[in-house]
């Protein structure tokens, strides 16, 4: 952690997360007001000292739905990853450690999988599944494997020859004993740096299907929602959607630095290269 924090992007990255963090978490006892009441009173007022960042066209303040919204979005983008990056671990262990078939058929699977845009097959998958935010987090986790799948396959790849895997092995060791307790830790680093990077794609991915209707519906505060609804009073109230807008583009901001700085403490390999997992 120290050496993260020394990091000048890790420390900006590690705060701008903290923040979203403390919103998410926090959200039910420091938001001013309930983000789901009504008061036409108040509909579309512009920013004030009772309602910092105005209210919407159903006069719901939206400090309070954006605070709420921040625990949806970290919610989706951590469960999502959790998915892909378990997912692809699981089925890269065995295509690197089995080989042969097994390993043609996950390969060819992540080659499909890769082959199409991320978010053209979310769409496809959410139109399919019909929306919600269960769906909408087991279908990332479904799009999202293939990348960890390649990494950990080709780091097996390259252990399952040396020599304690086959001194393990030779004393009878099972497969799921050597891929579970001898191959896999040796994969969590890169497993941690490729989580880590892949947030911010998932909290953009969260965004896009609540802005097109297909994750989090209403009431709910998703903040890709509330900058859809706001389209409409663009002119008169930008406030609507610039607040979600600038609240996504943090959270991101924050997971990609973080991700930066992790992926070099923990794999300094790749220091400097500029290239994402």
């Amino acid at each position: 952690m120290r050496r993260l924090i020394s990091k000048r992007n890790g420390m900006i990255g590690f705060f701008l997360v903290l923040l979203v963090l403390i919103a998410g978490i926090f959200a039910p006892y420091i938001a001013p007001y309930d983000p789901y009441d009504i008061d036409m009173d108040v509909a579309l007022s512009p920013p004030t000292f009772a309602h910092p960042l105005g209210t919407d066209f159903f006069g719901r303040d939206v400090l309070s739905r954006l605070l709420v919204g921040a625990r949806i979005s970290l919610q989706v983008s951590v469960l999502a990853r959790l998915i892909a990056v378990a997912l692809g671990a699981l089925l890269g262990l065995c295509a690197g450690y089995f080989g042969g078939r097994v390993d043609h058929i996950v390969m060819r699977l992540a080659d499909v999988t890769l082959a199409y845009p991320g978010l053209l097959l979310l769409i496809a998958v959410m139109a399919a599944v019909g929306p919600s935010l269960t769906s909408l987090i087991i279908a990332l986790g479904a799009v999202g494997w293939a990348g960890v799948a390649r990494l950990v396959r080709a780091q097996v790849l390259s252990l399952k020859e040396r020599e304690f895997v086959l001194a393990i092995r030779s004393i009878g060791g099972s497969p799921l004993n050597i891929m579970f307790r001898h191959l896999l830790p040796n994969c969590s680093s890169q497993l941690i740096v490729i989580f880590s990077m892949g947030l911010g794609m998932a909290v953009m991915a969260e965004s896009s299907m609540s802005f097109l209707g297909l994750g989090a519906q209403p009431p709910l505060p998703s903040w890709g929602s509330m900058i859809s609804s706001g389209l409409d009073y663009l002119r008169v109230a930008p406030w609507l959607s610039l607040a979600p807008g600038v609240a996504i583009t943090l959270e991101v901001l924050g997971f990609n630095l973080l991700g930066d700085a992790l992926r070099d403490v923990l794999d300094p390999k790749l220091s400097g290269s500029g290239g994402r997992l």
